[in-house]
């Protein structure tokens, strides 16, 4: 069996850990190097290590690879010929030789930090690695509301099945005014059932809104605002899109 290579070690991240707070633009995999480099805005560090490199094991190229990534608007380039953008989040590529791989992730996120990253790839031909066919996006927004709606987390989920929002009211007193809205390319937007009027959330600490949603929107966002003008709130917005029907094997 050849050499598998994925995410070195990142201070407390484990070796072989999905990278996470990725922004738009590309990122480059370099496997002679063993270098992962993030677009500028990326959570630090930008260029980070691979867990191995082809250089240190003598080799030239590396001969099948599988790829996870957030958002399924991303686009591929693997070494000089294959170029993939097919609006899928699992993408697996066997028999075909190569050094360099370039993600380009589009800007569809608020915050632009969000995307997530997960690869490995192997020096033989057939990827020794079982490649997961279900997967999910999930994080956790915070921030402090204004007079003015204000979206704090828009995301693209094409490919995605399932859509989890929880909106947490972390101010002690303070109410604030809750949105979920989707759309379809981006630019018109709609309010979801139940928040065509805004949802109060009250203060407390300890109140939330929960949206579950199997709709299979492209794109969905949170808008907030306070209640009362003048009297804002600090909040959570926790968010996991689940793909539970798999993605096509390439």
């Amino acid at each position: 069996m050849g050499s598998l290579f994925t995410t070195g070690k990142v201070g407390t991240t484990a070796e072989g850990s999905e990278i996470t707070g990725v922004t738009n633009g590309a990122v480059f995999l370099d496997f002679l190097a063993g270098t992962i480099t993030l677009p500028e805005g990326s959570t630090a560090p930008l260029v980070r290590n691979m867990n191995k490199n082809l250089n240190d094991l003598g080799l030239q190229q590396c001969n099948s690879i599988g790829i996870w990534m957030s958002d399924a608007d991303a686009t591929y380039q693997i070494g000089s010929a294959i170029s993939l953008s097919d609006h899928q989040l699992n993408h697996v590529i066997c028999n075909y030789g190569f050094n360099t791989v370039r993600i380009d992730i589009p800007l569809n996120s608020t915050p632009d930090n969000t995307n997530q990253l997960y690869f490995m790839a192997s020096t033989d031909g057939w990827l020794g690695y079982s490649f997961p066919r279900i997967s999910h996006q999930a994080g956790v927004v915070q921030g402090t509301s204004t007079n003015t709606s204000t979206t704090y987390l828009s995301k693209h989920v094409g490919a995605y099945n399932q859509f989890l929002i929880t909106t947490l009211n972390t101010h002690g007193s303070n109410s604030i005014d809750l949105i979920i809205e989707f759309s379809e390319d981006g630019t018109a937007w709609f309010p979801d059932q139940g928040y065509t009027t805004a949802v109060a959330i009250a203060g407390g600490g300890t109140n939330f809104n929960a949206f579950a949603s199997e709709v299979e929107h492209h794109y969905y966002r949170v808008k907030i605002n306070s209640t009362s003008s003048g009297n804002h709130g600090t909040f959570d917005i926790h968010y996991n899109f689940v793909n539970d029907r798999g993605s096509a094997f390439l």
